[in-house]
């Protein structure tokens, strides 16, 4: 594997900042000078790296995007066995540490964006489809090892992650840790119950 480029580490060491930048301020009141004035540069050294805001939206999206299938894919796959990487899977998906591995504001901010702007919502697109080609193999051998009934795999793939949504988009809303738990477990036997009967 080849070393980054110097503009490969600034990109990524400013779409950080912003990243602050928006959990703090939100889309609407972020700006490259609250970035820059975070990172104690010049305005002109983002501009350098990303010639709009909306560059640096684009760009973001893909980064954080990015972070999420890189956490999913070492959290719940690191055993050889099917039933211990079912368990892993649904203990990462239906956790505390999956809802707040990123600020939820910031992704369902950028979720939103995806209803108006078009590369936005391919790259989400894009995502989930990523998401769905990790799970799908996985599905398949926990049918073939009889952890869960035959079914389809896409089906199934797609059931997970609307589950999953549902969970975290609704949380966020309730703000309720002890209602998250709760819910979390039911859910949780729930898919286990409905997956394997």
């Amino acid at each position: 594997m080849g070393r980054k480029s110097k503009a490969d580490v600034r990109k990524k060491e400013i779409l950080e900042h912003f990243y602050i930048v928006l959990k703090d301020e939100g889309f609407e009141n972020a700006s490259i000078a609250k970035i820059a004035n975070l990172m104690d540069v010049n305005p002109s050294l983002l501009i350098h790296y990303f010639k709009t805001k909306e560059e640096m939206v684009f760009a973001f999206v893909e980064f954080l995007l990015g972070r999420y299938e890189v956490t999913f894919k070492e959290a719940m796959f690191n055993s050889e066995d099917p039933q211990e990487r079912f368990d892993n899977t649904l203990n990462t998906m239906f956790s505390e540490d999956w809802l707040n591995f990123s600020e939820q504001t910031v992704f369902y901010a950028c979720y939103y964006l995806s209803s108006r702007h078009a590369r936005i919502k391919e790259l989400f697109q894009e995502m989930y489809t990523k998401f769905k080609d990790v799970l799908i193999p996985e599905i398949q051998s926990w049918m073939k090892a009889g952890i869960i009934e035959e079914s389809d795999p896409e089906s199934v793939a797609d059931y997970l992650i609307i589950m999953n949504e549902g969970l975290t988009y609704f949380d966020k809303l309730m703000s309720d840790p002890e209602g998250f738990k709760r819910r979390a477990a039911f859910l949780k036997a729930s898919v286990v119950k409905t997956l394997t009967t």
